[in-house]
């Protein structure tokens, strides 16, 4: 699970992109802020398109500790997506290599991830999501609450150039 992780977070790392200096908007490209159990989690994002229509949505908190965040969808443009289960996921990292925590959507659940804008010609993307979470494994004997809340979610960006396999 560890190796899985550590893919994800290279992954994401390796696809960041740089600031937009023109705007000051609430946050920039590339970007998200929300609510993390009522606390404002923020950082950046990178978003794919695969092949078969599937978005991916990574979501990497500020600094070491803070988490990432994946949901996947089958991709239709403009509107709201249900989540399920491995949909969408949390990973809470302990130093940004060493997996402490992993959250799915609550059975019996489901998240919501809302496309509001959508540029089909410059891929751009924008939206909101938010994910009632359950813990799957908790491996910090200090983590008691087996319950997670991301909620006001926004995100905005660019999808990636190249279409994944």
């Amino acid at each position: 699970m560890q190796t899985r992780f550590f893919f994800i977070l290279m992954f994401i790392l390796f696809l960041a992109c740089g600031k937009n200096d023109n705007v000051e908007p609430l946050f920039l490209d590339n970007s998200f802020i929300a609510a993390r159990d009522n606390e404002t989690w923020k950082g950046t994002t990178a978003i794919s398109l695969t092949a078969s229509d599937t978005l991916i949505f990574l979501a990497v908190g500020k600094g070491l500790d803070n988490g990432v965040m994946v949901a996947k969808m089958k991709f239709n443009g403009i509107g709201s997506y249900k989540l399920y289960d491995s949909n969408g996921s949390y990973y809470n990292t302990l130093g940004g290599d060493v997996l402490i925590s992993e959250y799915a959507i609550e059975e019996a659940s489901n998240g919501i991830f809302s496309i509001s804008a959508y540029d089909n010609e410059n891929r751009y993307i924008e939206g909101s999501f938010e994910l009632p979470l359950k813990a799957t494994r908790l491996n910090n004997p200090e983590i008691k609450d087996s319950l997670l809340i991301i909620s006001d979610g926004q995100f905005k960006g660019f999808i990636r150039e190249e279409i994944l396999e």
